[in-house]
């Protein structure tokens, strides 16, 4: 036989766990709109005009040999009047001319086969993106990470005669004279 007090507390736990669902939306929108606001109100939220393009693999290549890849992450930032649905769908092409302008002349440094030029990977990125969505819409295009694929040390310096490699020594038995 049940009491009347168990009944009331099985009742009340059974409610209270909703009443906690119910107050928590309420909760969490609050402190969403607040984030939202930033500071000024009736200010419209404005989308990042910054584009974070996929990583490419630029190829290192010496003397028309294949020496290494670097794998280049990018990022490009539109000027704030233009909108971010005019980059829509473009990045696969701007990739393929990067990579066919990569194979035809290497982005690569004259001192490092880890590394690519910055300043002609930037300025090709600017050329080609204003083929595709139109010239002045990008403001800014930022080289995020370079990661080489493998470590090669770097090329020898202009002017300095290669040492030849050492001898290995003997292992012991007789050596063998060609």
């Amino acid at each position: 036989m049940t009491r009347p007090f168990d009944v009331s507390r099985r009742a009340l736990l059974a409610v209270v766990p909703f009443a906690f669902l119910a107050a928590t939306p309420a909760l969490a929108s609050s402190g969403k709109k607040d984030e939202k606001k930033g500071g000024k109100e009736g200010e419209g939220e404005k989308a990042d005009p910054v584009i974070k393009l996929q990583s490419m693999a630029l190829p290192i290549i010496v003397d028309g040999r294949l020496v290494n890849y670097v794998f280049v992450q990018t990022s490009l930032t539109l000027k704030p009047e233009v909108p971010l649905t005019v980059f829509e769908g473009k990045e696969p092409m701007l990739r393929d001319a990067l990579v066919r302008e990569a194979h035809a002349k290497p982005f690569m440094r004259s001192d490092s086969y880890v590394a690519i030029d910055e300043a002609r990977l930037k300025a090709s990125i600017q050329r080609e993106t204003g083929k595709l969505i139109g010239p002045g819409k990008v403001a800014t295009v930022t080289l995020i990470k370079q990661t080489p694929r493998n470590f090669v040390p770097p090329p020898p310096k202009p002017g300095a005669a290669a040492k030849p490699a050492p001898r290995p020594a003997p292992s012991g038995g007789a050596e063998i004279v060609p």
